[in-house]
């Protein structure tokens, strides 16, 4: 018999087209626990973009995929120079003192109707799940109401994790849900967590799904070999890289293979390799999972990843992924799975290509060993099984 519970997930963004990877992991968690018989709610902010965090929605509640959407004004009058400028040094690795720590969160997206909200309500909620951890509405809003909230961190391996404050908002919830292994390993090296407040969940994807890889090449005049990207086009996700290494290689290796980008962000591709690297923006999610299906192999350059929705995807396809060997978790991924290869540097990213290229059969057999990886370990049935245990781990 299931226990039933009200659960409220505070996300800084929810429904936007830009969304990130933790705003699509909480969508998609809130819907299918919600589905499972709980009584789920949404609580956010107005804003759409993580740029300027500028109000965009109208406050109030709205119902998104039969899920109740609470949305807050962001709090005005941000001072964005001095966030910016203690933001700089923090991803230099300079020394920044705690002061300076608080005064930066206290400039990230904060909103202050939202913890009164908090505030008011905690006693009609069994918890309160936060993601991810980085922003200042996860920071304040865990200090309302700390005995009862939970966090997904999506903890990556960067300057930001290191800060002080941050061991204080780890210290301070009921309990933390991971996504991977290998971010479990880091948190506990950085912030010296006891198990009894950790859980390893994850997300859930639909294992079982339809992919017309003719349709999108017939679509886009795609006949010849492509290696995919999708995602948030930007430096964190290390597409400045791709693109040099991309047209380096097609500097010295004179075949058909192509680079096809999806996604939303602005992405600088020289006119020159236009013909080779093809930008075809966002499209509908249809259509991205037929290009997945379609492409010879998906690549996920970023080392700042904590679980990589894409390379579920991408291997749900039948297709392998190259990954980034210093991201801990997609090169994890791809050891645990036998479902793809992992790249240090050019050298090391021409010859995986050129091996996809060349074993066409050992390509299709990683590409199955990723598929098989994937229903086993992200089934909603196995996620929610595991989140339904972390609660009752947290005594919630």
């Amino acid at each position: 018999m299931i226990k039933k519970r009200r659960i409220a997930f505070i996300v800084p963004r929810y429904e936007p087209v830009s969304a990130g990877g933790a705003e699509v992991h909480a969508q998609r968690l809130a819907e299918r626990i919600k589905k499972r018989g709980h009584n789920v709610e949404v609580l956010t902010t107005c804003a759409r973009d993580h740029f300027t965090w500028k109000n965009y929605y109208e406050p109030g509640k709205k119902t998104i995929n039969d899920i109740l959407v609470w949305r807050f004004r962001v709090n005005l009058n941000r001072r964005s120079n001095e966030f910016l400028t203690i933001q700089n040094r923090i991803d230099r690795r300079l020394e920044v003192s705690y002061e300076e720590q608080i005064r930066w969160i206290k400039e990230s997206v904060n909103s202050e109707e939202l913890y009164g909200y908090i505030d008011r309500q905690r006693h009609n909620y069994d918890c309160f799940v936060f993601i991810p951890y980085l922003f200042g509405l996860t920071y304040w809003g865990v200090q309302v109401c700390p005995e009862k909230s939970l966090l997904i961190p999506c903890l990556h391996d960067e300057a930001f994790a290191e800060l002080e404050i941050y061991k204080t908002l780890f210290d301070n919830v009921r309990g933390l849900m991971f996504n991977t292994f290998p971010e479990i390993e880091l948190a506990k090296r950085l912030y010296k967590l006891p198990d009894e407040k950790i859980s390893l969940v994850s997300l859930g994807f639909e294992t079982h799904r339809s992919y017309n890889p003719d349709n999108f090449r017939k679509k886009y005049a795609l006949n010849t070999p492509f290696m995919l990207f999708a995602g948030r086009r930007e430096g964190g996700k290390n597409m400045p890289l791709l693109i040099e290494y991309f047209r380096t290689y097609k500097c010295y290796n004179k075949n058909e293979l192509k680079l096809v980008l999806l996604g939303t962000g602005e992405v600088n591709i020289p006119v020159e390799s236009k013909k080779d690297i093809l930008d075809l923006g966002y499209i509908v999610e249809k259509e991205k999972l037929d290009g997945f299906g379609a492409a010879l192999f998906f690549c996920q350059p970023s080392v700042n990843e904590s679980l990589s929705i894409v390379m579920m995807e991408s291997w749900l396809s039948g297709r392998p992924v190259l990954v980034h060997s210093d991201c801990a978790v997609t090169k994890d991924h791809c050891l645990r799975s036998k479902g793809g290869l992992f790249f240090k540097n050019y050298f090391e990213f021409e010859e995986c290509l050129n091996f996809f290229l060349r074993e066409k059969d050992l390509t299709d057999r990683m590409g199955q060993n990723g598929e098989s990886y994937v229903e086993k370990n992200f089934s909603w049935e196995a996620v929610l099984d595991r989140f339904e245990a972390a609660l009752d781990k947290f005594g919630i």
